[in-house]
C-alpha cells in the first residue's frame, strides 16, 4: 500500500511539473513540441541505457525507429540527462530532445521529456511526441527493446497548439506521405511569411499636446471589436477626455467618458458615465493607460496615440503595441487590456478620405487594419430607451 502511495505521489508530482520540463530550444520563433512525464519500472540507469542502446542500435541494424524510421543520435550525457536529435525518415525535419531522470525512492524513474522542431512548424501529426515515446516505450506498447524490458505509464502528454499525441501514429514504418509533407511544407511557408510584431522602430506620436488632444469631444469611425466594444455596438461612438481633480484615491489624472449605441433599433445605449480614468504614463509620446477609475493603476491597460493631428482633425489610437503577427501585419490582443485599434476625428460625419489616410499610417506603422470595422455615425443624438453603463 505505501509503494503504491509514492507510485501515485511520484505520478501527482510529474503532473504538476510536466509542463515546466527542461526543453532543448528552437531557433525557430514559431515551432511545434511535446513534453511528457513518464514513470518506468526500473532504475534510471537502467532507463538512460535502453534509450542509449536503442539510439546506438540503429547503425549497427539491431534496432529502428517505429515511426517512419527516423534516425537519432546523441548529442550529448550528463548525470540524470540525455540530449538526443532526431531527424526524420524523408532527411528532411530535425527535432531535438532534453530527457531528464530523478530515482524515486519506490524504485521507479521519474522521466520528463521535452521535444521541439528545429524548424518552423505548427501540426506535427504526433511526430515530437513520438520522437520521445518510442525512446521508452516497452513491449506493452507494442515496441521493441533492446537491453531490457520495463513497465512505463505517462502521467502527462503536453503537445504545443497544433502538435498531436496519438501513439498510433509512433508506430508507422511506411514512407512519409505526400499529404503530409504538402500539409507541412504549407504550414511552413505561412509561418515563415508572418511579420514580426511588433515591427522593428515602432514607436508613437512625437510631441504629443495633451491639452489640445483633450480639448473637445472625439468621434470614432472605426474600431476593433473588443469584448467591451462587441461589433454589435458600432453606432453613434464618442470619446470625451477632460482634466481630472487632483487627489483620486489611484493617482488617476484624466476623466474618460466613452458612448456607444447598438446596431440595431431601438438603439440602446452604453455609457461609461464617470466610472472610467486614465494615468499618463509619457504625455511627449502620448502614451495613457486606462481604467475603471475604482481600479489601482497597475491593473490599467494601454492607450497609445500612435499618430495625431489637431490641423486635419485625426487620431490614431492603439491598446499599446501590437504584438501577435497576423498574414496582414500586427495586431494587438483581444482582451481587456493590451487590445484594441481606432480611429478618431474631430467631425462627426465621416470623411472617407481621412479615415483612409488615417488607416494607410496605421498599415505604415505596420498594423493589421483588416480588424477594424465602421462605425456609423448617422442619425445620432435621437431619442434612446435604454441608458446602460
Amino acid at each position: 500500500m505505501a509503494a503504491t502511495s509514492g507510485r501515485v505521489l511520484a505520478g501527482l508530482a510529474l503532473v504538476a511539473t510536466a509542463a515546466g520540463n527542461k526543453c532543448p530550444g528552437s531557433s525557430a520563433f514559431v515551432h511545434a513540441s511535446c513534453q511528457v512525464a513518464v514513470t518506468a519500472q526500473a532504475s534510471c540507469s537502467d532507463v538512460m541505457a535502453e534509450m542509449e542502446a536503442r539510439v546506438a542500435g540503429i547503425a549497427g541494424a539491431t534496432w529502428h525507429d517505429p515511426h517512419n524510421r527516423g534516425t537519432y543520435s546523441l548529442l550529448s550525457k550528463g548525470e540524470g540527462e540525455l540530449n538526443f536529435q532526431r531527424v526524420t525518415g524523408n532527411k528532411m525535419f530535425t527535432d531535438k530532445q532534453t530527457f531528464t531522470f530523478v530515482d524515486s525512492a519506490q524504485g521507479i524513474c521519474e522521466v520528463s521529456g521535452c521535444s521541439e522542431s528545429q524548424g518552423t512548424s505548427f501540426a506535427d501529426f504526433s511526430t515530437n511526441y513520438c520522437d520521445l515515446r518510442m525512446l521508452y516505450c516497452g513491449s506493452s506498447e507494442s515496441c521493441k527493446p533492446v537491453l531490457k524490458d520495463f513497465a512505463i505509464k505517462e502521467h502527462a502528454v503536453s503537445p504545443s497548439l497544433g502538435a498531436s499525441d496519438d501513439p498510433k501514429a509512433c508506430l508507422v514504418s511506411q514512407a512519409v506521405s505526400s499529404e503530409f509533407l504538402m500539409v507541412s511544407r504549407r504550414l511552413q511557408e505561412e509561418a515563415s511569411s508572418l511579420p514580426t510584431c511588433p515591427p522593428a522602430g515602432f514607436s508613437t506620436v512625437t510631441g504629443f499636446d495633451l491639452d489640445s488632444f483633450i480639448q473637445s469631444r472625439w468621434y470614432i469611425q472605426q474600431q476593433m471589436p473588443l469584448p467591451y466594444l462587441p461589433a454589435t455596438q458600432n453606432r453613434c461612438v464618442y470619446a470625451d477626455y477632460k482634466k481630472a481633480p487632483k487627489g483620486h484615491i489611484w493617482g488617476y489624472e484624466l476623466d474618460v467618458h466613452n458612448h456607444a449605441e447598438e446596431n440595431a433599433a431601438p438603439h440602446v445605449v452604453h455609457d461609461s458615465g464617470s466610472l472610467i480614468c486614465a494615468k499618463i504614463v509619457d504625455a511627449a509620446t502620448g502614451k495613457l493607460k486606462v481604467a475603471p477609475c475604482f481600479l489601482p493603476g497597475f491593473l490599467a491597460g494601454p492607450y497609445w496615440v500612435i499618430a495625431w493631428s489637431e490641423e486635419e482633425g485625426y487620431a490614431l489610437i492603439s491598446g499599446g503595441a501590437p504584438t501577435h503577427s497576423a498574414p496582414g501585419g500586427c495586431r494587438t490582443g483581444t482582451g481587456t487590456n493590451n487590445a484594441g485599434l481606432w480611429i478618431f476625428t474631430r467631425k462627426m460625419a465621416r470623411d472617407e478620405a481621412l479615415v483612409k489616410k488615417v488607416s494607410a499610417i496605421a498599415v505604415s506603422k505596420g498594423f493589421d487594419v483588416s480588424v477594424l470595422l465602421d462605425v456609423d455615425q448617422t442619425g445620432c443624438g435621437a431619442e434612446v430607451t435604454e441608458v446602460t453603463v
